[in-house]
């Protein structure tokens, strides 16, 4: 940690030449991160889409599929510095749909759910650049992506195994609403 931390101060310092003059050397690794393109989100909800647990099922690798589902599914949704948040099935239950008393903080954690429903019904959602990579951005935000809302995405299956992996390459996301106590389908449409 040490040398790391001298490493980090020596990189960043100027130097100071034979004649007194600055002779500054700085690394920094100038990384550019491009944002998510616009033309990833749908402002027009595609018709055809199933929850996310009825096409999970069937899946097979390197199939297109579409589905409904919601940012969550862990306390921390959104990966930092990568495009990639889990959703979860609209049929699992969430804080803010089964009781009106507002009585969990994190209410997209699910924390409420049978264990063995979430491995059903939940999926890895990445948004890849033109090599095939995550966008080096966070997703949340873009697009309206918040922790709640209910998505629909189309993309690829480019993983999957028998313990509930499921993850899927988006080429297009439309971003809903969030739902209510009364209203637990509201902003699905």
């Amino acid at each position: 940690m040490r040398l790391m931390m001298m490493t980090v101060l020596l990189a960043s310092t100027a130097l100071l030449g034979c004649d007194g003059k600055s002779t500054e050397k700085t690394t920094s690794t100038n990384e550019t991160f491009i944002d998510i393109p616009d033309s990833t989100f749908l402002a027009q909800r595609p018709a055809e889409a199933k929850d996310l647990a009825v096409i999970k099922k069937d899946a097979k690798l390197g199939d297109q599929v579409t589905f409904l589902a919601r940012v969550g599914g862990r306390s921390r949704p959104f990966v930092e510095k990568q495009a990639i948040f889990i959703a979860a099935d609209p049929s699992l239950l969430s804080c803010e749909i089964i009781t009106d008393d507002d009585h969990c903080s994190i209410p997209w954690d699910y924390c409420c759910e049978d264990g063995q429903l979430l491995r059903k019904g939940m999926a890895t959602i990445r948004i890849l650049d033109e090599d095939g990579r995550p966008f080096g951005v966070n997703a949340k935000g873009a697009g309206g992506l918040q922790a709640s809302k209910f998505i629909v995405v189309e993309g690829t299956v480019s993983e999957l195994n028998d313990e509930g992996l499921f993850v899927v390459d988006a080429s297009h996301i439309w971003v809903g609403g969030k739902p209510t106590f009364k209203e637990p389908r509201k902003g699905s449409m």
